[in-house]
């Protein structure tokens, strides 16, 4: 190896360990006012346009620093600095996940989504496990039933469009079959999916 190649290979590797440094210094030390104030209102900003869950917003905040690295606002962005922020949120009441879960099973319960669709749907907004079920078993034990009227509504639909491409007697079988997966992708279990086709027949 010649001298030159050596030499750059020892900046890079100096270089390195400077970077690993400085990103242990931030994980370590409380940020700047200005900086912890940014984050916060970077928080606040999100949660003005909707409800996030502590996870969520924890992802959206630390990649602004991975997807802009050269932007020095987001330079204190880590994941660290971000729970500082959230905990102090979390002690005002402004960052709660079980309330952010109730209000989305809320607007999803009597749309077009069966229970095991709904469950996923909170999973993907990176509400807790525990907390999902905890609010579904609020709901079950609350005695509240699902409002079917919009998948019926749309199981009507979508039987009128699949009789006129089977119409024949003998292609009953396929119409429901289509219907049975239908409901199945929406979230529906069998008896509920039962249900929803008497009522929609």
């Amino acid at each position: 190896m010649s001298p030159a190649h050596s030499r750059n290979g020892y900046s890079r590797g100096i270089a390195f360990l400077f970077e690993i440094r400085n990103t242990i210094l931030m994980t370590d030390i409380r940020p700047a006012p200005e900086d912890y104030q940014h984050i916060k209102e970077k928080i606040i900003g999100y949660l003005a346009r909707q409800g996030f869950s502590e996870r969520k917003l924890l992802q959206k905040v630390t990649d602004l620093k991975r997807r802009y690295p050269h932007v020095r606002r987001y330079r204190f962005y880590t994941p660290a600095h971000v729970r500082m922020v959230l905990d102090e949120l979390k002690a005002m009441g402004l960052v709660d996940d079980m309330k952010y879960a109730r209000e989305v099973l809320r607007q999803l319960r009597d749309g077009q989504n069966g229970l095991y669709r709904i469950k996923d749907k909170m999973f993907r907004r990176l509400i807790p496990t525990a907390i999902i079920n905890a609010v579904l078993r609020e709901w079950k034990e609350s005695g509240e039933g699902q409002d079917y009227t919009a998948i019926i509504r749309e199981t009507k639909r979508k039987n009128s469009r699949l009789k006129e491409k089977h119409p024949s007697p003998n292609e009953h079988y396929i119409v429901k079959r289509k219907l049975y997966a239908f409901l199945g992708q929406k979230g529906y279990g069998s008896d509920e999916i039962r249900e929803i086709l008497r009522q929609s027949s």
